[in-house]
């Protein structure tokens, strides 16, 4: 299984945040899944791609060209796809995944995982769509999600795929346990 992963450029405030994403990389590599990512070796990205590397994990960096042409630290990836534009690497990012995780980031982000969750909304995708909710960082977007379930902008089919999970731990039991169109009650109204 490919588990696209989005999340900051940098290191972010909290040092949990770093050992988050250290554990994910290693957890996709121990249970042979490959990892979809931005393509730079700086922050969060960096971190979740080296470890995912380290472990023998099989990492795919998506990248604009006017990233690959600037100072920006790159890994020794065994595959890197350079892109023109930014939608075009959210559109390859998408359609190599087969799961899809936010660490904490900023707002590229939330405008990835944007992306995911409209497309499960429009039944385009189904697949897991996990914000790493790395000590409450996601709990505001969380909230906001409750106020539009609660206002029905949001439906109950969408609740078995977008999730928000504490732990690295937790996000790999939701994927273990994931099947493709169950609706499983993951995610609960306030």
């Amino acid at each position: 299984m490919n588990i696209t992963v989005y999340c900051g450029s940098s290191m972010g405030a909290d040092p949990a945040f770093a050992d988050a994403a250290r554990e994910l990389g290693e957890w996709i590599a121990r249970e042979g899944h490959g990892l979809v990512y931005g393509g730079s070796a700086i922050g969060l990205m960096g971190i979740v791609a080296g470890a995912a590397l380290e472990g023998g994990a099989y990492v795919t960096g998506v990248e604009p060209r006017f990233f690959l042409d600037s100072p920006i630290a790159q890994h020794d990836l065994p595959e890197l796809i350079p892109v023109d534009t930014m939608a075009e690497r959210k559109a390859i990012m998408i359609e190599l995944g087969d799961a899809f995780i936010a660490l904490p980031g900023g707002l590229g982000t939330l405008e990835e995982m944007s992306e995911i969750m409209s497309r499960i909304r429009l039944r385009l995708t189904s697949a897991p769509c996990i914000f790493l909710n790395i000590n409450g960082f996601y709990d505001n977007l969380k909230a906001f999600l409750d106020t539009l379930a609660q206002a029905d902008f949001v439906e109950d089919y969408e609740y078995g795929e977008i999730q928000f999970c504490p732990t690295v731990a937790d996000a790999a039991r939701t994927i273990e346990a994931w099947k493709p169109n169950a609706t499983p009650a993951y995610w609960q109204r306030a």
